[in-house]
């Protein structure tokens, strides 16, 4: 028989390397050890490993590769934006991939197996810990981009249900190393903690000053759920002795199996290998993966977490159990460095902590009640146009759709605050509405009101022009608003938006309506351009200065654009070691041609673009520089996709229309209502630029017309109406969600009295919502009622 391939996904180049070449050693120690231990097994297993470079692309591209060429299973991607990267692969191939990693949580993937710790279990024992030993007085450090933020904003909220206090709180660069003004300022607040988040070089420049500065872990130790051996042994155990971290697994664990696999892993590496959380959830997640594929004699994904569902097995971090959301139900350790560079176990949490991904900002270990509504809202906050938010009671922000979003310019995590309802326009009404009894959650329903009917081009609001944009959406207006303000200044602008949703043509008008409006706009597309080009095409080059140069050199985009704006689209694709140089032409203001010494002064204003979410590049493998980011980031304009701004389907429509009856000197107009209507109430997933070709194979379908008719429309347009209308008929307002909600849960459950309980309702309560929405229980799978 073949042997059966694994695919392994490490960084054994990139910023992340240093972790993931551990995870790779595990990986390979883990498929050496089972065939080792199964010699007489009839499956034999081999692997194929690809170094990822911590970049996503490279994960895609390479998860796509070993997909098409067979390979079923596969293990690795350690941050988040890897493992995101390559999902569309694995549905699209039914593959599995083996996560080893902690995470953030919020996610449960059919296609994903997750070995690492998550925030209920790893960040809520961590501060009860705290707040038991040492005192509620927390101050939070970390770098500054999302994963330190988020958690951060976690730490606050279940800090607030164990009465702590956050008395400082300080974001500093990614690869920051200069210490001693904050940790001065940390004294001078004195802490009973501090809570670091902090990644990479940071950690280790941390705690050494903090050491250097003579400071007491006894007096303020350092708490970390990252800080692991690896980074101990990388700054010196002095450094790190009498500080805190929290794990299911530390290398001092006294286990057999701990003993086994750390003596395993010496032999195949040498005696000084250090063994770290990840690298035992990297062998544990294969020995589980190799026992079931052995077992069911197939890689089938489906068959492999069915057999998988409720085991348990032993692992290096002791007994866990693989519950029905995909994650590991497991004890979690805390311990205190000690000058060997290994852990001391001064707490556990003795019994295994269940698995809650959904349920990542609070201590209390109550009902999930997330797992009930969000699925709901999730679903409807994708079709409708209206605006959805959920609060906690703390008035924290659950979720929000991009409809609330572009109105309030909150996000999850903030708080909603009271101001920013108050502050929407005549035409929305706000509708609220209790889910949640035991969290005490609510539901916000922005809708707009006095809205004209789909059917007719009359706007409801004002029209608002900036050059030669025109719109009469809300969202969009403060964003030209912001546009418009930007242009009258030489500061840098950064325009987020989904494909085809317009940013050069938003660019273009900025330059227009600027005092640089007689100077030239130059266009550069970072992803359009081979990587070895890119410098050449920005900064120019001098005779001689490469094979193929041309006679007499070239001028780059930076020095052609002189005078005028320099329009950079797809900034998120620039290499890594090219932001290095961009970063200092716009801080100096001077550009030196490639092959040259000589530095020319420039005056250009710098335009970016992109539809990449950069923060998120910052914070899970550090492919977008930070400081890059913030010097970019002066003026930020997010465009609303066109699904958020229908009211300017109309318009655009006519503008579409007139430019092609120019050109071919006939055709229809006008739009028929009912053609508006199929226009208004498609999701637009390729914005302004799909609407365009849309619109023009209609005008050509319907050259010899006076209007365009339905049929001239796709026929996907015709399936979406009816698909639309048929779910907002079934879901469009909260009170059939309420039904649903309530049948769903009763479907679940083994009798009335618990189905009351999870929606955290009395039974004659739910006896009165069932008897008023008429829901038969003759499903309900009861032992009584």
């Amino acid at each position: 028989m073949e042997p059966i391939r694994i695919g392994f996904l490490f960084s054994l180049t990139g910023t992340t390397s240093l972790t993931e070449i551990g995870q790779y050693q595990a990986a390979l120690y883990a498929l050496e050890k089972y065939q080792k231990d199964r010699c007489h097994s009839n499956l034999s297993f081999t692997y194929e490993v690809r170094d990822i470079r911590s970049d996503p692309r490279e994960s895609y591209k390479h998860a796509l590769d070993m997909a098409r060429a067979g390979i079923k299973i596969f293990v690795g991607c350690y941050t988040s934006a890897c493992r995101k990267a390559i999902l569309p692969v694995l549905e699209q191939h039914d593959c599995l991939l083996v996560y080893p990693t902690l995470y953030e949580g919020q996610e449960i993937h059919p296609h994903v197996f997750y070995i690492g710790e998550i925030p209920n279990q790893q960040i809520a024992s961590l501060l009860t810990f705290m707040v038991q030993q040492f005192g509620r007085r927390v101050y939070l450090i970390g770098n500054d981009y999302i994963y330190p933020r988020y958690t951060n904003q976690q730490i606050r909220e279940m800090l607030h249900e164990l009465n702590g206090e956050v008395i400082g709180e300080k974001y500093v660069p990614l690869g920051h190393k200069e210490f001693s003004h904050c940790l001065q300022d940390i004294q001078q607040s004195s802490p009973d903690v501090i809570l670091s988040t902090l990644v990479g070089e940071s950690v280790l420049h941390f705690y050494q000053t903090y050491y250097e500065l003579r400071l007491n872990p006894e007096e303020i130790p350092i708490l970390s759920p990252i800080t692991t051996e690896l980074e101990i042994r990388a700054m010196g155990a002095k450094y790190a002795a009498g500080h805190y971290s929290c794990s299911s697994y530390f290398q001092s664990l006294d286990t057999p199996e701990n003993r086994e696999f750390v003596q395993g892993m010496k032999e195949k590496y040498g005696p000084d290998t250090v063994v770290s959380s990840v690298m035992a959830s990297t062998f544990t997640g294969i020995q589980m993966i190799l026992d079931a594929v052995n077992a069911l004699q197939s890689t089938e994904r489906k068959q492999i977490l069915k057999y998988l569902y409720k085991k348990t097995f032993s692992s290096p971090s002791g007994q866990i159990t693989i519950e029905s959301n995909h994650h590991l139900s497991r004890e979690i350790r805390i311990g205190k460095a000690d000058l060997d560079g290994q852990f001391k176990i001064v707490w556990s949490s003795e019994q295994p902590i269940p698995a809650k991904p959904l349920l990542t900002n609070t201590i209390v270990d109550s009902i999930d009640e997330e797992s009930i509504w969000k699925p709901f809202v999730e679903t409807i906050g994708k079709e409708t146009s209206d605006g959805i938010v959920v609060i906690d009671q703390n008035r924290m922000i659950l979720y929000v759709n991009s409809a609330a979003y572009s109105l309030l310019r909150a996000k999850q995590g903030d708080f909603l605050k009271e101001e920013l309802l108050q502050e929407l326009d005549s035409t929305y009404q706000v509708i609220q509405k209790n889910i949640g009894q035991i969290n005490k959650t609510s539901l916000f329903l922005i809708k707009k009101i006095n809205q004209p009917s789909l059917l007719t081009k009359k706007q409801a609001t004002k029209e608002y022009k900036f050059g030669n944009i025109t719109t009469y959406s809300p969202s969009f207006q403060k964003e030209l608003h912001v546009a418009a303000i930007a242009a009258q200044s030489d500061a840098n602008v950064l325009i987020l938006g989904e494909t085809g949703s317009g940013k050069e043509v938003l660019a273009r008008t900025i330059h227009e309506q600027s005092p640089r409006r007689n100077g030239p706009f130059v266009a550069l597309n970072a992803g359009a351009i081979p990587r070895e080009l890119i410098a050449s095409e920005l900064f120019g080059y001098v005779e001689g200065a490469f094979t193929g140069s041309r006679k007499g050199g070239n001028v780059g985009k930076f020095e052609a654009a002189n005078g005028g704006t320099l329009f950079l689209d797809e900034i998120g694709e620039m290499p890594l070691d090219l932001q290095v140089s961009l970063l200092r032409v716009l801080e100096e203001r001077k550009v030196v041609r490639i092959g040259d010494h000589k530095e020319r002064p420039i005056n250009v204003r710098v335009i970016a673009a992109t539809n990449r979410n950069l923060k998120e590049e910052i914070a899970y493998q550090g492919s977008f520089r930070s400081d890059l980011y913030y010097r970019l980031s002066v003026f930020t304009i997010h465009i609303p996709p066109l699904r958020q701004r229908i009211e300017d389907i109309p318009n655009l429509s006519a503008q579409f229309l007139h430019q092609f009856h120019q050109h071919y000197r006939k055709g229809p107009l006008e739009l028929c209502d009912s053609t508006l209507q199929l226009l208004q109430s498609y999701n637009w997933p390729g914005n302004i630029r799909e609407l365009r070709n849309i619109i023009e194979r209609a005008f050509l379908l319907a050259i010899n017309e006076q209007k365009i008719l339905p049929l001239y429309l796709p026929e996907d347009f015709q399936k979406f109406d009816i698909m639309k209308q048929r779910y907002l008929a079934s879901a469009s307002n909260l009170k059939n969600m309420e039904k649903q909600m309530i049948e769903q849960v009763l479907q679940q459950s083994q009798s009335i009295s618990e189905a009351a309980k999870i929606l955290g309702i009395t039974r004659s309560t739910l006896y009165r919502k069932i008897k008023k929405w008429k829901i038969k229980i003759k499903s309900l799978h009861r032992k009584s009622l």
